[in-house]
């Protein structure tokens, strides 16, 4: 199903709807400028439609869009839940009882707030692009995923390029793209290999299983130069795949966590001049073996490289490093997901439910509003006072 967005004098037609802190380890100042959440790479793609209003000054416009719903194979991590990453499971969630029962309250965003001075791109509508794992592609169409709830309250234009099952980094039998010689050998579409895309050096025909015509469509419907913010989210499938984090010799190093992620941002930031950065950690989670005993949580079960608060902990200091804005889902301060609130949080100890993406999708919103300048702590209270999942 294609999106056509065309631009005219009264109207847009758009879009697309398409996650610690620990204590800091020891290392020194890195380099600047999940997930097998399913333990696999997503095996197929359904389609959904959707209807997403957006407006542009006092005009408004509505579209009917399409997006891509992946779904990823079981994940026998030491008894973390596994993850269909199947929109389908949406299919039977009544989405109209979710949005009633939802007390997130709608906020009007002017478009080019105060004469163009805080929209990164004054271009007249507020542009995000989501990129991640399954926990931005999961509950796509159903309105009432990441990337949909944070751009309709906010009223922006969503594009969600979330991917099941995929990693930010890459692993140490693969090299990645090569330009000069034209090929790639990239297993997934992992975060670099997005951004590769994104650039128009790599081809989503190289993933005819896990991206589908439709995600085609969505990536394709981008325009770089006018996207205001990217939200980027992995780390669990990096963590669940004992992949490298830091590589002290290179910080961008696409075959560690944290060195995907710079490269990427990199990449992105050549094509997206204005545009701002927010990393967001994995979140919290809890881990049970076949017989359903406790093994632990993010901070004490490690797959051989370090516990997921560890890789957390890097995605932290890369956002502190190159100036990005950060969410961290991992230390209960951003938002009190722990070891007593998980299981309201978390639909299946691992990817969060519809309350949790809601207190999710609140913690980007007031981040984004912040960033602008227009963020009303007035009302709102402190921007960095921790969201409680009891409030929603």
């Amino acid at each position: 199903m294609s999106i056509h967005k065309l631009l005219s004098t009264t109207s847009l037609i758009m879009m697309m709807s398409l996650v610690t802190g620990c204590t800091s380890p020891s290392f020194p100042n890195l380099g600047v400028t999940g997930e097998k959440m399913s333990g696999t790479s997503n095996s197929a793609a359904s389609v959904n439609n959707a209807s997403v209003a957006g407006s542009s000054g006092s005009d408004q416009a509505t579209a009917q869009t399409t997006m891509i719903s992946g779904e990823a194979a079981t994940d026998s991590s030491e008894g973390a839940s596994s993850d269909s990453g199947e929109a389908s499971t949406g299919a039977t969630y009544n989405t109209a009882a979710a949005a009633e029962a939802s007390t997130t309250e709608t906020t009007t965003v002017h478009k080019d707030p105060y004469g163009g001075g805080n929209e990164p791109v004054p271009d007249g509508d507020l542009q995000l692009v989501f990129i991640g794992d399954s926990q931005f592609d999961r509950w796509r169409n159903s309105s009432t995923s990441i990337s949909e709830l944070v751009g309709e309250e906010m009223n922006a234009l969503h594009y969600n390029l979330g991917v099941g099952g995929t990693c930010a980094a890459i692993e140490r039998t693969q090299t990645g793209n090569s330009t000069t010689e034209g090929n790639n050998d990239y297993e997934e579409a992992n975060f670099t290999a997005i951004c590769h895309m994104l650039k128009r050096d790599l081809n989503t025909d190289d993933y005819p299983i896990s991206l589908d015509e439709e995600y085609e469509t969505v990536l394709y419907s981008i325009q770089p130069e006018k996207v205001d913010y990217y939200i980027i989210e992995y780390g669990y499938n990096d963590y669940y795949m004992g992949l490298d984090i830091y590589n002290e010799e290179d910080p961008y190093d696409e075959h560690t966590y944290y060195g995907a992620l710079n490269l990427g941002i990199k990449m992105l930031k050549e094509i997206s001049p204005n545009a701002h950065f927010i990393i967001c950690t994995p979140c919290y989670c809890r881990f049970y073996n076949g017989s359903g005993k406790d093994m632990g949580d993010a901070y004490n079960v490690s797959k051989g490289q370090g516990s997921l608060a560890y890789y957390a902990d890097f995605a932290l200091r890369l956002a502190d490093n190159i100036g990005a804005k950060k969410l961290d889902a991992v230390s209960g301060t951003t938002f009190n997901l722990n070891s007593y609130t998980y299981k309201e949080y978390l639909e299946d100890n691992v990817h969060l439910s519809y309350k949790g993406r809601v207190v999710y999708a609140k913690a980007l919103r007031r981040i984004i509003l912040d960033d602008m300048g227009i963020y009303d702590s007035a009302n709102e209270g402190d921007v960095n006072a921790m969201l409680s999942i009891a409030d929603y």
